[in-house]
């Protein structure tokens, strides 16, 4: 049965991954950027109309981008690699971009968090360690799914992380910032999951020579 879900865009889960992105990664990504690049006090005397416009996110481009994104949003348009690997190479220029893509991944997790029924989210925090566990593992498989193209994923059956040979992220960053996206996505929905705190790892990046990237995560104990 096809998924209907918004990360998914009512694509069967058989589909996914094999091309074709959610326009959520690159909404998520000029949201980001936007909601990073909006000041957190003007202070006395500041011109807004010298200074804002050197904020990238709060530029006209931007704000069409979100829009525009949007419209695909609703019309669930899948998106070609080509695009998003372009548009990560726009957020790598930035001296933020490891925040900005990190942060970007954990709003994509919330997202598929909160789109799970109040029920199920309160059950699954009652699940036995083990249990718990099983369930963010395929949870990170599907979004996963949705945002890394025709990337090859793999989940460890015995340790919590994921496995991605020839990531998007890796071919558009060969500086290795953009996995932060992936690790991001990772951590936030193990500790949505788990109620649990996350350290990840990435020992093995594409980017940087390996045959594939790889993250590992280990917990750092009770998040509440």
């Amino acid at each position: 049965m096809a998924k209907k879900d918004r990360l998914g865009q009512g694509r069967s889960a058989g589909s996914a991954g094999r091309g074709g992105i959610t326009p959520l990664l690159p909404l998520i990504l000029f949201e980001t950027m936007r909601d990073m690049d909006r000041p957190a006090e003007v202070l006395e005397g500041e011109d807004l109309s010298a200074s804002l416009p050197r904020r990238f996110g709060l530029n006209d481009v931007v704000h069409t981008q979100i829009h525009r994104f949007r419209e695909e949003v609703r019309r669930k348009r899948m998106q070609g690699e080509a695009e998003i690997e372009n548009l990560i190479r726009l957020v790598i220029r930035r001296p933020d971009a490891d925040e900005i893509f990190e942060e970007a991944g954990r709003r994509i997790a919330r997202l598929a968090w909160e789109e799970r029924s109040n029920t199920f989210r309160r059950l699954v925090r009652h699940l036995p360690p083990s249990l718990a566990l099983r369930s963010a593992r395929r949870a990170s498989l599907r979004v996963f799914r949705q945002i890394a193209g025709n990337g090859r994923l793999q989940v460890p059956r015995r340790q919590v992380g994921m496995r991605i040979s020839g990531s998007l992220t890796a071919r558009a960053d060969p500086g290795g910032a953009a996995c932060a996206l992936y690790a991001g996505v990772l951590t936030e929905l193990m500790e949505s999951y788990t109620g649990r705190g996350y350290l990840l790892e990435h020992p093995a990046c594409e980017a940087r020579g390996a045959q594939a990237c790889e993250w590992t995560a280990v917990t750092t104990g009770n998040k509440e």
